[in-house]
């Protein structure tokens, strides 16, 4: 009896070729993870601006509060608005009315160079209330885009 000698199911060709496509394979995935950790950082910074850019903007209507609270002391009289506006437009786009006993504070933060803005709408009421502010309007405000028609499609309507 002769004894056959059975070759391997894949020859050495194959297994090059099989390491080969297993080497392509993990070095495209090792890319796309790159490239997708990349992207991931840059939305994260990008976030993170966006947040600190809000934050600053909301720390400068808690300072407005402050100031305007401090042009309003205890005991003393009602200011006149124009004397308020006068005191703090400086430092901020600020509109200030009398409302009943109390004064009416609107005000537009700007946020980022985008066109954002914080809302306010803050009412101080005279010292000695419980609660000295009502918060009206606290609000982030996106900027304004502009819609544009769209060209119709020529559509056959029929005969």
């Amino acid at each position: 009896m002769s004894e056959k000698k059975q070759s391997p199911l894949f020859g050495v060709g194959g297994v090059t070729l099989l390491t080969v496509l297993l080497i392509l394979a993990l070095t495209m995935f090792a890319v796309l993870t790159l490239s997708s950790a990349q992207a991931d950082m840059r939305l994260s910074e990008k976030n993170a601006r966006t947040v600190g850019e809000y934050y600053t903007a909301d720390n400068k209507a808690v300072v407005l509060q402050a100031q305007a609270a401090a042009l309003w002391p205890v005991g003393a009289e009602r200011p006149r608005c124009a004397d308020i506006q006068r005191a703090l437009a400086f430092e901020h786009d600020l509109d200030v009315t009398e409302q009943g006993d109390g004064l009416m504070f609107f005000c537009h933060i700007p946020i980022a160079e985008a066109g954002q803005t914080l809302q306010l709408a803050l009412l101080l009421a005279p010292p000695g209330f419980t609660c000295r502010w009502q918060v009206k309007q606290w609000q982030f405000v996106p900027p304004l885009t502009e819609i544009w028609a769209e060209p119709g499609l020529p559509v056959w309507l029929g005969e």
